[in-house]
């Protein structure tokens, strides 16, 4: 029995759709992939509806099929969390919501993504991420693909990205480095093990700040960190690599996941990663996310 599903993900400067199949155990085939040259920016302008509708004639050569959505937010707000053990994503999304009244002058602006984090407190608490981010974006091109299809999944690439790690040995550390923020983590089986996140005002606070975690944390010298992101430019991985000789490489799509036909396709670049992992983590988890549609 094979399920098919199609992923699209929205950077700032870039979007992809991929449409990919998974049958029996993990075995999955990349069936089509094309990457647009323009994003959440370009979106936000008076041509965005011109612009969804090109996302559309893509997306609609499938009516049928679930559609999976990840939105690259302006910034990130995280927040530490511990909750019940063993809860609905329904509860979650529920106790989420509780968290923002504390935590956000503006809580009814703002999605929260919930990721796994850390080692769980004891049998009855989870400690959890709370990833909340200006919903604005991301509803607004929700409800335009959701009027047509069965939408399985809209969030952050947070959840997808910290998919991927399931399919890495060892740890997976990502760096992200954008116009507003910078964004560092490295997870384990689908779990984030270390986070940190910094609101940057300018190109200088970037290196800064991105140079200082690297250095700081000894750990990332034992194996390689994933860059991606508006400012991870040749520029920048070059400064990266001269003040921290740290190994950098693009973010990728771990060797052990198996795909069996990219090379039909260009899969190198970040915002194409981030579909298929989109893809593949709502194939993996198409029970879990069914809520997003009700």
């Amino acid at each position: 029995m094979s399920t098919s599903m199609i992923a699209c993900a929205i950077d700032q400067k870039e979007c992809a759709i991929v449409r990919m199949t998974k049958s029996g155990g993990n075995l999955y085939s990349l069936n089509g992939c094309k990457t647009f040259p323009f994003g959440l920016d370009h979106l936000d302008s008076a041509k965005g509806s011109r612009l969804l509708k090109k996302l559309d004639r893509h997306i609609n050569e499938r009516p049928d099929e679930e559609l999976a959505l990840c939105v690259a937010p302006k910034n990130y707000f995280p927040l530490p969390a511990s909750f019940p053990a063993n809860t609905s994503a329904k509860k979650h999304q529920e106790y989420c919501r509780i968290e923002a009244q504390y935590f956000l002058s503006k809580p009814e602006a703002h999605d929260c993504d919930c990721a796994c984090y850390g080692m769980s407190q004891n049998g009855l608490h989870e400690k959890k991420m709370l990833l909340f981010y200006p919903a604005a974006a991301c509803r607004k091109v929700s409800e335009h693909f959701a009027a047509s299809r069965r939408l399985i999944f809209s969030g952050t690439p947070q959840l997808p990205l910290l998919h991927l790690s399931r399919f890495t040995a060892g740890r997976q550390v990502i760096l992200e480095i954008e116009s507003n923020y910078l964004l560092l983590t490295e997870s384990k089986e689908g779990r984030i093990e270390q986070f940190s996140c910094r609101e940057t005002k300018n190109r200088k606070e970037s290196e800064y700040f991105t140079i200082k975690e690297l250095v700081e944390n000894p750990l990332f010298r034992e194996t390689e960190v994933q860059l991606t992101g508006t400012l991870a430019d040749k520029a920048m991985t070059r400064l990266i690599k001269k003040e921290s000789s740290m190994t950098l490489k693009p973010l990728s799509i771990p060797p052990s996941l198996s795909i069996s036909n990219p090379d039909k396709f260009s899969i190198s670049s970040g915002v194409t990663v981030k579909a298929i992992s989109t893809a593949v983590m709502a194939l993996d988890e198409q029970k879990r996310f069914t809520f997003f549609s009700d």
